[in-house]
């Protein structure tokens, strides 16, 4: 029995990626999907560079922010 399952599974596995790797619609397919992936990949990568600006700047004001508080509470202090 199982014998029979691998050589229908090889079989139906050929037949479906013989009728794919030929078929124009599958072909078209693939193109749009792999443009659209690129894509998005593209617009992550430029987003992730925006977010890391805007992360670098919000460190430098928390920064200043919190070296001017700990200067007014030790004004306060002495």
């Amino acid at each position: 029995m199982a014998f029979f399952q691998r050589v229908m599974s090889y079989l139906l596995n050929e037949v479906l990626v013989n009728g794919l790797a030929n078929s124009r619609t599958f072909q078209r397919f693939a193109i749009r999907t792999n443009s659209m992936m690129e894509e998005a990949a593209k617009k992550t990568a430029e987003h992730k560079e925006k977010l890391g600006e805007h992360s670098g700047r919000f460190m430098d004001v928390f920064r200043e922010e919190l070296t001017k508080g700990l200067k007014d509470i030790n004004s306060k202090v002495k």
